[in-house]
Order: C-alpha cells, then structure tokens, then sequence
C-alpha cells in the first residue's frame, strides 16, 4: 500500500487568514490503514517526519460509527496504541503497534480509528504565523470470522424543506468505500452531479450525500435520480425512485 503523504491537515475556527503563514509538520504514513483479525491481532504503523524539527505525537483510538449525523468517534478500550505519545527526530521515523484487545466478531467486521495528533511546540522567536496542530486519522478494521461481502442498497429522499438526499446502506458485514458517485434526474436528463470524494461505508451502517440545491428550485420537479459511480468492488449503476423523507 502506496505512502499517504500528509501536509497541513489542520482544525481551524473559520477565519480569513489567507495571508498568514501556517507552522505545522509534514508526516508520511505506511500503511494508510491498519487491517487486524482473530489470527493477526497485532498491526504496525510507520510515521516519518519529513521536517528539519522534532515533532511530539500523541496516538489514540476511538470507535467508529456511522449514523445519519455522520462518522461518530467514541472513546474505546478495544484497541490499543502503543507508544501513546512520542517524539518524532528530524528526518526520522517512528513505528506505532496497535493491538486488538477483545475477539473478533463471528458476524460482523468492526471498525475503529487510530488517531495520530501533533502536539503544538512553541514557535521560534519573530514567528508571526499561525502554530498549527496536526491531527490525522487512519481507519481500523477488524474481519469478521465469517464474513459477507458488502451489499449497498441505494435510496433517495426529499425532505419537507425540498433538499434531496442519497443513501448507500451497508447491509453485509465488511465496509466497501465509494471512490465515485455521479447522480442525476430523470427522465431524459444528460446532467451528472459529481459528489467529490471517497467514503466509507460501514457494514450495517449508511452514508448519505446530500445534493447542492438546483438554481430556480429544479430539484422541487425530481422523481427519480440516476445513480452510477464505482467501488472497492467494482462499477455500479441504479435508478431510484424519490420518497419523503
């Protein structure tokens, strides 16, 4: 699995400070995901800074899930992250082990987050920037003993306020990711709304994309969409019927 090359990810309260310069690390990470099973219970994750500094690493894991609001993150004892907090040298590398710490289920694949936060150093004299604390997030799956295959079922909604919404529901018991989603009205309609991004979709759990409201109200005339895209598991192509919300 190719290196994820990681620069200024940052939190930030919404501001206008275009013109300021930014302080924050450079990592790359190997591998961008941690795969754990009932016979492999033990994973391990290579962070490398990139920059001329030392750079403090806290590690922790949270529970993922997924609900209507979105991805969900939850303290957890299940996994375990060692060492919790580290110093990165310049130029140098650190190997992070996670450790499953309860058994796989016999059902259903279950998923968590390795969290990876730098901790803020104080700045160097004259700097006049922003001090920026890097955080950066690595999924965790844990198979299933037997497992199915990802099963999305599609649908779409309207809500009383007029926005339309498309739901991909995981109904197996291993996510799937969708890498492309293209939607569109019907009937006779050659206009393809392209949802930028890849998302996870956990097993029995959903994503939904809400769509950019159309200019002069269009959506409010939709009945049916057209649904195309592609995921870990191949093309996938479907029409759906609006229902309300």
């Amino acid at each position: 699995m190719r290196n994820l090359l990681v620069g200024i990810l940052a939190s930030l309260a919404a501001c206008a400070l275009t013109s300021a310069r930014a302080l924050a690390g450079t990592f790359s990470i190997s591998p961008v995901r941690v795969d754990l099973a009932a016979q492999s219970t033990m994973g391990v994750v290579t962070i490398r800074n990139q920059e001329d500094q030392p750079v403090v690493v806290q590690a922790e894991t949270r529970l993922w899930q997924q609900t209507v609001a979105g991805d969900q993150l939850e303290p957890t004892r299940d996994v375990l992250v060692t060492p919790a907090v580290f110093t990165i040298p310049p130029q140098g590398s650190q190997v992070v082990r996670v450790a499953l710490r309860r058994a796989a289920d016999p059902r259903a694949e279950l998923s968590y987050r390795l969290i990876l936060t730098e901790v803020p150093q104080q700045a160097a004299p004259g700097f006049s920037g922003l001090n920026m604390a890097l955080q950066m997030s690595l999924p965790i799956f844990v198979a299933a003993q037997a497992p199915t295959a990802p099963q999305v079922q599609w649908s779409a909604t309207r809500s009383a306020d007029g926005a339309v919404s498309v739901t991909a529901l995981n109904a197996g018991s291993e996510h799937t990711r969708v890498l492309d989603l293209m939607i569109s009205p019907q009937p006779g309609d050659d206009r393809w709304l392209h949802q930028q991004g890849a998302y996870y979709v956990l097993p029995g759990q959903s994503h939904r994309w809400a769509l950019e409201p159309e200019k002069n109200n269009e959506s409010a005339q939709w009945r049916q969409l057209r649904v195309k895209g592609s995921t870990e598991d191949g093309d996938f192509a479907t029409e759906l019927t609006l229902t309300p919300e």
